[in-house]
């Protein structure tokens, strides 16, 4: 898991609420992720989150929660828009692609503004930033 995260240019997490929070396995595995000290697979990565709940708010908290935890791991975070989805099967068609064109706009809008702040992440974290090795492994330093 540790070589694919660090394989990647973003991380999206997509992900129910569980009792007003982060489920247990998703949490477990943020938490490997980031172990032993020193090697945190989250570091500088750009993330979003996108939630879904039976309820209009539950996913809210959830992703409170998660935005908590993906500050302390120096991950930085797409702050908005935000995506809350309301889980209705109606939505939905039986291959899972999205009928409510709603959701589906607002899942579009998310996705494009998603793509434009990984690249900006990306370039900012580009090589030559104080910390980051050279080839040599040598480190920058003012």
């Amino acid at each position: 898991m540790k070589d694919a995260i660090a394989a990647s240019d973003g991380i999206l997490f997509v992900s129910p609420e569980y009792n007003r929070s982060i489920p247990g396995a998703l949490k477990n595995a943020i938490d490997w992720g980031s172990r032993p000290w020193g090697t945190n697979s989250f570091a500088r990565k750009p993330t979003g989150i996108i939630g879904t709940s039976p309820g209009s708010i539950g996913t809210a908290v959830m992703q409170s929660s998660m935005r908590s935890v993906l500050s302390f791991l120096d991950a930085p975070q797409l702050n908005a828009p935000e995506a809350y989805i309301k889980f209705d099967p109606a939505s939905y068609n039986e291959d899972g692609s999205v009928r409510d064109e709603g959701t589906a706009s607002l899942l579009r809008h998310y996705m494009e503004e998603y793509s434009a702040f990984v690249q900006r992440v990306l370039a900012a974290n580009a090589p030559g930033h104080i910390g980051d090795e050279h080839p040599d492994g040598a480190k920058l330093t003012r």
